[in-house]
């Protein structure tokens, strides 16, 4: 495993008419849906693992608690900073802060366990059998 408290990664997208409240059926509102927030926090923490967890190895989401602040209109672009704040053996915690050109949108935490891809997907199946 090759990670360090404060890795952090930024990644960016675009608030298009498919990431909306209204298309999300979060709300009503053509502006961007708590659910794609939530969803494009998941991927900053994937991709700030990539390439560093041990072969075999991958990441599970636990917990995600997240705030939306304020409302971002379709057209425009929200940035999502992600920063690994605590490694407690196989569980990572992230803070992830969510911006467009008006500043913070949205702020959460964010729980990843590391765990055996291979043994966790059988050990998922085996609960259904």
């Amino acid at each position: 495993m090759n990670l360090t408290i404060g890795d952090t990664i930024t990644i960016t997208e675009e608030v298009n008419e498919q990431r909306t409240a209204a298309v999300w059926g979060s709300g009503s509102l053509p502006v961007y849906a708590t659910p794609a927030m939530a969803l494009l926090a998941e991927k900053a923490a994937v991709a700030l693992l990539e390439g560093k967890l041990d072969e075999g190895m991958t990441s599970v989401g636990t917990s995600l608690d997240i705030q939306h602040l304020s409302a971002t209109p379709v057209g425009e672009t929200v940035s999502c900073h992600c920063c690994l704040v605590e490694i407690d053996r196989k569980r990572l915690c992230f803070h992830i802060e969510i911006t467009d050109k008006t500043g913070r949108a949205g702020y959460c935490i964010h729980e990843r366990f590391i765990v055996n891809a291979d043994k966790f997907v059988e050990k998922t199946k085996s609960r259904f059998q």
